[in-house]
């Protein structure tokens, strides 16, 4: 798939970590992104400073803030109870299909990600 003129990706690879997604240091990326939203203060430190040798420190940052957008957009959409508008959904079918993203279960990811430590 193409993403907006960034090149070609396989999508499955963002929820099969088997599958590489066509993105440079993505193993890295995605256990930085794990720990981002898992809140694991400990691990996000050792992952960030990973990613700083390999990619440099701008590209770190740029990651951090995108996933923590991306947590955050979603979690308020989720919570209002935001639709998807027609012309997205259209242009997303066949992406949420593959990707089995209509499937999701919110249920799920407030277990694994909401907690509060004491």
């Amino acid at each position: 798939m193409l993403l907006r003129g960034s090149g070609e990706f396989e999508l499955q690879g963002v929820m099969d970590t088997t599958i590489d997604p066509g993105v440079e240091h993505s193993p890295l990326l995605g256990q930085l992104v794990d720990a981002v939203i898992s809140r694991r203060w400990d691990d996000v430190a050792g992952f960030r400073e990973e990613c700083v040798k390999a990619m440099g420190l701008q590209e770190t940052v740029d990651a951090i803030a995108v996933a923590s957008a991306f947590n955050g957009i979603t979690r308020i959409a989720d919570a209002t109870g935001i639709p998807l508008d027609s012309g997205p959904a259209e242009a997303t079918a066949s992406m949420r299909s593959e990707l089995a993203i209509n499937d999701f279960a919110y249920g799920e990811k407030s277990r694994k990600y909401d907690h509060v430590e004491a």
